[in-house]
């Protein structure tokens, strides 16, 4: 365990909701006052220190400062002008400098927002849950001096802020989240018929973002496709990812054997989960959804955290962003 600080509110945090919290709904008042629990993220800085957001210290994630950090294959697209010419003169192949990360870098909060994530049993819905977590990861942003931005998608379109300095930069994001008074930049046009809202996402943010900024991707990856399974690839190849995938424990576990009405907001059905047959095909679609999530992130260097709704925000957010940094420490200690 990383040296957490253990500021006197933290008992406080833990227990206790917005007065008139309902979960149903993003309250501007609510994600601004987000920014008095960034505290829980942060960390003592010993001689390096292994997490995301963590002070004046630099992190594992790379980005664009003066500091060497490593060298990696060249990929394409990358800035030529960082080629390491003894890498490529020992291998004879194509090899890029990284460095640390730099003051002010742009962080992007790429956040679903489809009908779909309009679903809580516990606590909150999808949605309020992840808006909470993108406005707690920017007020922590701001704290470090960096830019902070976002794309919003929904099942029409998508909404991008550009990444901005300063207190403005994380209250456009939040203003946008709380559809009051939002004023983006942006409003990219309809997903086609064969392009999902996700992907159409992915695609702004690799248009927009410059290389080692860092994205936050908070989505319940419900209907995510290969297209946009590729472009995280390609994503997070330039750029450092982190994948909040947000759930409910009902869409984990179901409910005890009965029948219950459900709907979509047009269609109505009986759910029986006193088929065992019903029970087990319910499970196993969350859970290979979890697993191709999970599997894909670990295996291509992308961060991974699952954010319930029934979760404390941001202690689950703290444990998470500490255990991508353990194991970013444990591969620069192999390398």
């Amino acid at each position: 365990m990383w040296p957490f600080r253990k500021p006197p509110f933290l008992a406080k945090l833990h227990l206790s909701r917005p007065q008139g919290f309902q979960g149903v709904e993003v309250r501007l008042a609510d994600l601004i006052n987000m920014r008095h629990q960034t505290g829980v993220l942060s960390v003592k800085a010993r001689k390096r220190v292994h997490t995301l957001l963590a002070g004046g210290e630099w992190s594992p994630f790379k980005g664009r400062g003066i500091d060497f950090e490593e060298s990696r294959r060249y990929q394409p697209g990358d800035d030529v002008r960082l080629m390491d010419w003894r890498v490529m003169a020992r291998t004879n192949e194509p090899y890029l400098k990284v460095f640390r990360e730099e003051r002010e870098r742009p962080v992007f909060m790429v956040v679903d927002d489809r009908q779909a994530m309009r679903f809580g049993t516990k606590v909150a819905f999808k949605s309020v849950i992840a808006a909470h977590a993108a406005a707690l990861l920017g007020w922590a942003s701001h704290e470090r001096g960096d830019r902070v931005g976002a794309v919003v998608f929904s099942d029409a379109d998508h909404v991008e802020l550009r990444p901005r300095g300063g207190r403005a930069g994380v209250l456009q994001v939040l203003n946008l989240l709380a559809q009051e008074g939002a004023h983006p930049s942006q409003v990219v046009e309809h997903p086609g018929p064969s392009t999902s809202p996700l992907q159409l996402a992915l695609n702004r943010v690799m248009t927009t973002a410059k290389p080692g900024s860092l994205i936050f991707l908070l989505s319940d990856f419900r209907e995510w496709d290969q297209q946009a399974k590729q472009t995280l690839i390609r994503l997070g190849g330039h750029q450092e990812v982190v994948a909040i995938l947000i759930y409910d424990q009902l869409e984990r576990e179901p409910p005890p054997a009965g029948q219950y009405p459900v709907t979509d907001g047009i269609r109505m059905g009986i759910f029986n989960t006193g088929s065992a047959k019903t029970v087990q095909s319910y499970s196993e679609q969350f859970t290979q959804r979890y697993e191709d999530v999970r599997t894909l992130c670990l295996t291509r260097g992308i961060g991974f955290i699952p954010l319930g709704t029934h979760d404390d925000i941001p202690f689950q957010l703290r444990r998470g962003l500490q255990d991508l940094g353990n194991r970013r420490c444990a591969h620069h200690s192999s390398a």
